[in-house]
């Protein structure tokens, strides 16, 4: 009895040793899993700030593209497609050319692309074009010119006079204006007070005359 039972020990130990064995060995041998594809870099880099549009925009993947599938667009910030043509596969680069473009903002680079081995890849880079500097204003004087040249002068040499000099300032005029209405006004004054005084004394001399009258009459009355 012990004899059967330590062969059937044996023979369950050896039962489960063996596939941990054989899959310890398919675990060794298994060659690596695939990595997926990748975009490496961009050019110009993504969130790039650039004084002027490019004229091509190129991806760099992990693998090499396939040119039947590469599909990469570019987007102004007004929405308008600046792709020229199709994109050009290179090993692992696309390249998409890009027509003229001056308009400042920020411009979305869309790929949709798949690889040789039959991975496919897709999504978006941006980089935006700052401003163009203003130019400066044509009024301003620029530096290093020469003044503007002075009024030619008369025959015997002296400048000529120029025509605000003739014209009266306002408040020469005012005071004129004002001195004329003082002068009206002494005058009336004048006239009103003469006026007065021949009045008060053509009214006195009738104050006399009466009462020299009344005096005589009250001198005939006591006669």
């Amino acid at each position: 009895m012990r004899i059967r039972h330590s062969r059937a020990a044996r023979t369950a130990v050896r039962s489960l040793l063996l596939p941990l064995a054989v899959g310890g060995l398919l675990a060794v041998s298994a060659p690596p899993a695939a990595a997926h594809t990748e975009l490496n870099g961009s050019d110009p880099a993504n969130d790039a700030v650039l004084d002027a549009v490019p004229r091509t925009v190129t991806l760099t993947f992990s693998d090499p593209m396939s040119q039947a599938y590469a599909q990469l667009a570019v987007t102004g910030p007004d929405g308008a497609a600046l792709g020229d043509g199709a994109p050009a596969v290179a090993g692992r680069e696309v390249t998409l050319s890009l027509k003229e473009a001056r308009t400042a903002g920020r411009y979305t680079v869309g790929y949709r692309v798949v690889s040789a081995d039959g991975h496919p890849v897709s999504g978006t880079s941006a980089f935006t074009v700052r401003p163009a500097p203003t130019a400066p204003s044509a009024a301003a004087t620029p530096s290093g010119t020469t003044p503007p040249a002075t009024a030619p002068s008369g025959p015997a040499g002296s400048p000529r006079p120029t025509g605000t000099s003739a014209s009266p300032s306002p408040t020469a005029s005012l005071s004129r204006t004002a001195v004329a209405s003082g002068e009206r006004a002494v005058t009336s004054l004048k006239a009103i007070g003469i006026g007065f005084g021949i009045g008060l004394v053509g009214m006195a001399t009738a104050m006399v005359v009466t009462v020299r009258r009344r005096r005589r009459s009250a001198d005939d009355a006591g006669r």
